[in-house]
């Protein structure tokens, strides 16, 4: 039996308990009168599945070269088509990749070069960087010549983010060519091709391995159909799957508004985030695919449904309704002798209804031990936002020493990935668990990255509501730096650890499938869609609500 008890009267618990308003919903039961035209659909996918040969037969086709073959599946991964061609990808990349030292001699193409690191790096297949030495000048610097190849310094650019830790030379290329692309971007220089301004101004906001593969597809296709040489074949190709993907993301936002709507949850809780929409946005984090649909659904519910519980620790509950919440979850049960006040019974008995009800249609397909999995670390989750929680009420600044202990759990990317591998019924989920219950190098800097990320992002929306215990306050205080210095150490503390994740997801290649990793690396792409500018989960008006609206609103004209 758990009692909420303590020595404080029901008044002082009152004047204890935070007061936070998050603002209304963008989207309300917007999604539920959304037409769904299952004609436009069934004629998407028929087309689809008409030009699919006609592309594979480019990538296979023995008439071009291996090099031209690159920068084909380079083009696939920019319009978001690569997925239906993974398998043929891959047998190409680990043959060709045997024989890169004889395919790039005396190649001196920046661009290709470029491409062909960021291509063969994806796919787990560790490139030198030493390649890019043919660029350099007799005074070992990078050639300031090199600034007239603008498409050449763009891809550069962007393949300077996928550098590992022993790979100094990245972060000078890193250096190097924004310095280049922020003086063009900021004069308008190239004004003939303005598309192509357009899009180095998008690259700087957020580079590609800062941005989720769907976001980075819509805008390719955009700036690829305004590119002078282009393949018509392919951009039909893009444009189809995108609209096809659209129609799945609007199946899917009317089941999860109508799930969320039934539970009802936003006005019992009048406290939380109600942010259904946004949770849908966190779930094409993992996987934007057609065939991951339900795998979508089942992150969003599960993200929706912690998002209720960490909104109840931090932004309502007090320290002994804290501690009751979490003995019920540690139980995963509430018993009738448990005195709890209404509220906490609401978000208790949604936790496990979601979760039950998820484990049983996962049950029906042969895959309930994965849910399992989610449950004991939502235990886990759970005690580290209950700690947090006892910081705030009591205006407690740890260091951030020891902040990070707590931070990193509380981080929850070792639990984002397992609510995506629920959906993934292309690998076996034990073997998957097995190896992410290992707690690999790779799930502790994706923890540490989205700590930093979202402790810089939220630090003025915590701060609004009185919440010292944060991440910037404690480094501040351990280190005795201004907020200013802390946000920029921060920045290059996640730098630092993005290296170790590249490295990781290179080198796991060779014993933890594809598919897994990829998951890994598509979370790490979406820190900057939400913390870019402030919080845009909890404050999506704005920069969240345009990727929002350019995913979900407007198909693109074929």
């Amino acid at each position: 039996m758990f009692v909420v008890s303590s020595t404080k009267s029901s008044d002082e618990l009152e004047s204890s308990r935070p007061l936070t308003h998050f603002s209304p919903s963008l989207w309300g039961d917007h999604f539920l009168s959304v037409p769904f035209d299952r004609d436009a659909f069934d004629e998407l996918e028929r087309e689809i599945e008409i030009m699919k040969p006609l592309v594979s037969d480019m990538l296979m086709s023995s008439h071009i070269s291996d090099k031209e073959k690159i920068r084909l599946i380079h083009l696939l991964i920019s319009l978001g088509i690569s997925y239906h061609f993974d398998k043929e990808i891959q047998e190409i990349l680990n043959h060709t990749f045997t024989n890169l030292d004889d395919i790039i001699a005396g190649e001196n193409d920046l661009e290709t070069i470029s491409i062909m690191f960021e291509v063969f790096r994806l796919y787990g297949h560790k490139m030198s960087c030493d390649a890019f030495d043919r660029f350099r000048g007799i005074d070992g610097r990078f050639k300031e010549s090199l600034a007239r190849d603008v498409r050449g310094m763009l891809q550069l650019f962007e393949v300077a983010h996928l550098g590992t830790p022993s790979e100094d030379m990245m972060d000078e290329v890193l250096s190097f060519t924004r310095n280049h692309l922020e003086s063009l971007a900021s004069r308008n220089a190239s004004s003939d091709i303005p598309h192509l301004i357009k899009h180095i101004k998008n690259a700087l906001y957020i580079p590609r391995y800062s941005n989720t593969p769907v976001l980075v597809a819509r805008e390719y296709i955009s700036y690829y159909e305004k590119e002078e040489v282009r393949d018509e074949i392919l951009l039909k190709f893009a444009k189809l799957n995108f609209n096809f993907c659209q129609l799945h993301y609007i199946q899917e936002l009317k089941i999860l508004t109508k799930w969320w709507k039934d539970v009802d949850l936003a006005s019992k809780l009048p406290y939380i985030r109600d942010r259904i929409v946004e949770s849908h946005l966190v779930s094409m984090g993992p996987y934007f695919e057609p065939h991951y649909s339900l795998g979508r659904v089942i992150v969003a519910k599960i993200n929706m449904i912690v998002v209720v519980v960490d909104d109840t620790y931090d932004a309502y509950a007090t320290i002994p309704e804290a501690r009751a919440l979490t003995e019920c979850v540690q139980r995963w049960s509430i018993n009738a002798s448990d005195k709890l006040p209404d509220y906490l019974r609401i978000v208790l008995e949604k936790l496990f209804e979601t979760m039950g009800e998820i484990e049983r249609e996962m049950r029906s397909k042969g895959r309930s031990y994965s849910v399992k999995q989610v449950i004991e670390k939502t235990k886990i989750l759970v005690k580290a936002y209950e700690e947090i929680a006892k910081w705030a009420r009591t205006g407690h600044i740890s260091t951030f020493d020891e902040y990070m202990k707590v931070g990193l759990i509380t981080g929850a990317m070792g639990d984002y990935v397992a609510f995506s591998l629920i959906g993934m019924e292309d690998i076996n989920e034990k073997e998957a668990f097995n190896w992410l219950n290992s707690k690999p190098l790779i799930i502790k800097t994706l923890n540490a990255m989205f700590r930093l990320a979202n402790d810089v992002g939220t630090y003025e929306t915590e701060m609004g509501r009185g919440e010292v215990a944060n991440g910037i306050n404690s480094y501040m205080k351990q280190h005795g730096v201004t907020k200013e210095e802390a946000s920029k150490e921060f920045r290059k503390m996640y730098r630092e650890y993005y290296k170790v994740f590249m490295e990781e997801f290179m080198n796991t290649h060779d014993h933890v499938p594809r598919q897994v990793l990829l998951r890994c690396l598509n979370i790490a792409r979406i820190f900057d869609v939400f913390y870019r500018e402030g919080d845009g989960y909890s404050e999506p008006k704005g920069k969240t609500e345009h990727f929002m609206t350019s995913l979900y609103l407007h198909p693109i004209p074929l």
